[in-house]
Parts: structure tokens; sequence; C-alpha cells
């Protein structure tokens, strides 16, 4: 499904897109990628990207028990980050923590099912639409495991087959076309690119089977940039695979880091581990001076090029 999302308007009505999830997004690294591509590749265009994740977060309000704090759940804040942020489009990327590590139970998938409409409906009624994005798998390759039978299940010792769990959740996200103003499978590229590294014996997208590295992120944003901007690109861009990245890539991976630690701790979660951040407005106002800086740094990249 292509929805692309288009800035017709000039930067001062610059779509604002909205991103909430768990470590992965909070991470955050494939929203960071999408900013730098739209910047060196579209500089005319404007588009505002709020990393609204937090680590240990489900749609379903679950924990495992050998969790060392009760997950926080999108809907303890989901109300504040869609009035605070005021996005027109919302992705939603949760799964990985949903079902918490065990193997497949419906009652589980049903908590998954009912949080994930819940928050879909949420955002509709906030005027935003709705980007739902599949989890990602999971990489049982990556981990070490005691043993195949285990009674405690959790994040530190997942079941085995926990990709199987996750593959049952992505397909249901799948579904959701008519409810969601877009579905995005960003399991399947990613699944693709761990068996296509596993039989050539290269390394993992992940070392611990469930966070991706920065190429697992680049995947990610690939798959966003072209179901959402219509990119058309495969390999990734070289400034991203610098050993000593250039200026203005740096400055916008900072950029992202600044902003969504404030965005995060503005609105508020219940993780008991809190990013140091500024102010928003400090932030906000940090970030524009930053903006102009890494124009002006691709400008002269440009103009050297």
């Amino acid at each position: 499904m292509i929805i692309p999302i288009r800035n017709e308007a000039g930067p001062a009505d610059a779509p604002r897109i909205v991103f909430l999830g768990d470590s992965i997004t909070d991470n955050g690294l494939y929203i960071a990628y999408i900013d730098a591509y739209l910047r060196y590749r579209h500089p005319e265009s404007s588009f505002t990207l709020i990393n609204l994740g937090v680590s240990s977060e489900t749609a379903s309000g679950l924990s495992e028990p050998e969790h060392p704090f009760p997950r926080p759940c999108v809907h303890d804040r989901l109300a504040r980050a869609l009035e605070q942020s005021k996005p027109d489009w919302v992705a939603l990327c949760y799964g990985m923590n949903d079902g918490i590590y065990h193997p497949f139970a419906e009652e589980r998938f049903q908590a998954y099912q009912e949080g994930m409409r819940r928050a879909i409906q949420a955002v509709k009624q906030a005027g935003a639409k709705t980007i739902a994005l599949t989890p990602p798998p999971f990489d049982a390759a990556s981990k070490t495991f005691e043993t195949e039978t285990k009674a405690a299940y959790s994040w530190k010792a997942p079941y085995v087959r926990y990709n199987d769990v996750l593959k049952i959740y992505a397909d249901w996200i799948m579904t959701l076309r008519r409810e969601a103003d877009a579905v995005i499978n960003i399991y399947d590229p990613l699944w693709t690119e761990l068996c296509a590294a596993a039989k050539e014996g290269k390394p993992s997208l992940t070392s611990d089977g469930i966070h991706p590295n920065p190429r697992g992120h680049w995947i990610i944003a690939r798959t966003l940039l072209t179901h959402l901007f219509e990119a058309d690109l495969d390999a990734i861009p070289t400034y991203m695979e610098d050993t000593e990245p250039s200026a203005w890539f740096a400055l916008t991976l900072q950029r992202h880091r600044l902003l969504s630690s404030a965005w995060k701790e503005h609105v508020g979660h219940t993780n008991p581990n809190k990013s140091q951040a500024l102010p928003l407005d400090e932030a906000v106002a940090r970030g524009k001076q930053w903006e102009r800086q890494i124009r002006d740094l691709l400008q002269s990249t440009r103009d050297n090029g």
C-alpha cells in the first residue's frame, strides 16, 4: 500500500508525522534516516518528524513477570501525545513486546488486537491519519538459549520460536487496511535480509534478536520511504555508511536525539528510566538553529560535490 505524504503548502504547513512505538522507535535511527534522506534528496520539501517512542512500551498493556517494572502502555499517554504533538499522521509500531516473549496465546493476541484498534481509533478521533506498522521479526539465531522449555520467558530469555508469534501479529496488522489509513509491512523485508545474511554467513541485523542495528534501521527507513514518500531506492546512501559521517549528517542525528528526548519527556511516560532532556521549547529553538546549520552544510556539500 502506497499512501504518499506530500508537502505542497510550504514549511509553515509542513506535515507533522508522529512515531509511537517501543525501544526500536525510541532509538529512532530509522526516523533519523528518513529525516536525512528527505533533507538530502528533497531540500525544497518540509516535514516535521516527531519521535515519541518509549522503551519497553506495548499497545496491549501486558508485562512478563520477569520484567523489572510494569511495561509502559501507550494508552497511558496517548491522549497527551496527540493533544501536544498535533499530528497529521501517526505511525504505530508495536508488537515486539506485546507477546511478552512467550509462546503464542490467544488472550495475549486479543489484548494486542484491542490495543492497536483502540490506538487507531484514538488517532482518528484526534483528526489525524494512522499508519499501522507490523512488528519486526525476532532473530533467534542471535540469541543463546539455555533450553527451549522455560517457565519464566522474558525479553532476557525469550521463547526460542518467538518469531512465529510475531509473524502472526504481523499478518494480522496487514488485515487492517480498512481501519488504518496505511498499513506497512516491515517484518518481511527485515526477515528476508536476516535469512539472506544467515545463508551467506554475514552478520545479523541484530545482536540480541530484538533490536535492529543501523542496517536494520535502514531497511525500516527504506520501507517507509517507499510506501509513504514514493522513494525509489535500494542501496543504502553512502553518507549513512561513511566511517566518518559528514558534518550535516552527524548534526541531523544529533538533532533527532535532542528533539526526541525532549518530546518524550515533555509528554511523559511511565518507564522509570528517564532521558536527559531540555525543556521542549528550548529543544525546539535549538533544533531550529541546527536545522539552519544542516541546510547550510548540505548546500556546501552540493556546491563542493
